[in-house]
Formats: C-alpha cells, structure tokens, sequence
C-alpha cells in the first residue's frame, strides 16, 4: 500500500498547481464586518451590475492535470522505492535456496505442488537440472536465429536448407565425422569436470554449489547482495529462454516454417 504520507504529498502538490494556475482565484480582503466586497466592486462594475460568470480556463484544467500527474508521481515514488528493496529468501522454502526474491513485490514463493516440502533431498538435483537446462536453452535461442543472419565460417554450414529441423543428420557425416561430434565432445568435457569435482554419484552435490562450474566467477560482484541478484537474473533468463526455445521448435514444426521469426 501506498504509505499516507505519500497521499499526502501528492494531494499537497496538486492543490498548489491548481491554485497557481487558476486566473480566477485570488485572496480577497475582508471588510470591517467580515464580508467580502461585492462583486461589483471586485470587478470595477457599476452598482447593481452583476458579473457574467466565470468559466474554467484551459489554465485552470491544465492546473488541475498537472496537479494530479505530480500526486501520481509522488506516490509512485515512494511505492517504487518500497519494490526495488530486497527480499531475502525465507529459509522456510525450498531450503533458502536463491530464486524467490527481488521480484518488486517482496518474495513469491511458487511451488503450488509442494515438490520441495515433499523432496527436500532433491533440491540440489533440481536446482542443478534448472540451471543446466537455463543454460542449454539460452544457448539454443541464440543457435536458432543468429544463424538466420550470420553463419559459422566453414563450408558445413553454408547450405542455404539447412535449419533446426535437418540440421542433426545433416551435420553428421559418419561414426566420429561431422560438427555434431564435436558438439558431444564439447559437452562430455564439461560433463567429464562436473564428475570429477562431484563424484560419479554426485554425492558432493549441495544446495551451495549446484550448479557452479567454477567458470565466470571474476565477472562477479563483489557484495553478496550483488552475486544474489546475478543468480536470480541468470535463473530468470534461464527461465524465459526455456519456455521461447519450446515455443520457437513447435511452432516452427507446426507451420513448418523453420526460420525465424518462425511463422507461416
């Protein structure tokens, strides 16, 4: 909720546009016995005449809107000074586990089938599988329309057909020949260190350094506050990136248009 005092300056703000912008509004100084003059004297008319009635002004309106517009602004203010304030995970959900939080609301805490309550063993596993599969479906968003623009130097990528859809069988020539087994190579070598620093039964694997591949870590904040906010944009990111790169692939099936902007 807005906070009074925020109201309050806004209505403050307002009242002192509309006033400054109204021609006709003006003190008037009280006679002897606590009356006003009478409008033939305010407005230099001879007795017994009365004055034509005012109309609003386009000053007055333009008072009025700008009065309105600076007590939005006041409010707003304080409410989005109140979202940008961090929230730190509850230890309560999901074992603390980085994810919750910074959402300009305080924390949301979203787990409508209570899967961390009822496997809290798995957490390390799922937040490892998160952030590999965030990381894998970046990297696909990127390979599915970068290439529509710019291709890899090499003449195995030059084939003007080739796109998401044939590009697997096209770009493996043989057991151990074509671009797709250099791809597996790249991917057992990471696989090969996440083994060796974690055991083969991932029995090393905590909520602390699930997915952590000691890469990248130089480019961090220095603050903790600031490494939390980097891994809540990495899971965010990671996040999006799943549910566009399943969008792109079926629709591009579906209409069989394999090139972005993957529509008909």
């Amino acid at each position: 909720m807005v906070k009074p005092s925020n109201v309050a300056k806004g209505l403050a703000v307002a009242a002192g546009c509309t006033f400054t912008a109204s021609p006709g509004l003006s003190f008037v100084a009280v006679g002897r016995q606590g009356v006003a003059p009478g409008p033939s004297v305010q407005q230099g008319l001879p007795l017994g005449q009365s004055p034509m009635p005012q109309q609003p002004s386009i000053a007055t309106a333009a008072g009025v809107a700008c009065g309105l517009l600076a007590a939005g602004c006041v409010s707003a203010a304080g409410t989005t000074r109140r979202r940008t304030t961090a929230a730190k995970a509850s230890a309560d959900f999901a074992g603390g586990l980085v994810g919750s939080e910074y959402h300009g609301w305080g924390e949301y805490k979203w787990d409508p089938l209570e899967i961390s309550k009822k496997y809290p063993d798995h957490l390390p596993w799922y937040r490892e599988a998160e952030l590999k599969h965030g990381r894998v479906a970046m990297l696909a968003m990127l390979g599915l329309v970068v290439p529509d623009f710019v291709r890899i130097p090499g003449s195995d990528f030059e084939a003007a057909d080739l796109d998401f859809v044939n590009a697997h069988n096209k770009l493996i020539y043989g057991p151990g020949q074509g671009p797709m087994w250099w791809l597996l190579v790249f991917c057992g070598v990471i696989e090969s260190l996440r083994f060796k620093d974690l055991g083969l039964d991932f029995g090393k694997l905590t909520l602390e350094n699930a997915g952590d591949l000691n890469f990248g870590k130089g480019f961090l904040p220095k603050t903790e506050e600031g490494v939390v906010q980097m891994k809540i944009k990495e899971l965010k990111n990671g996040r999006l990136a799943m549910l566009a790169v399943s969008g792109c692939l079926t629709q591009g099936v579906v209409f069989n248009a394999h090139h972005f902007p993957f529509t008909g």
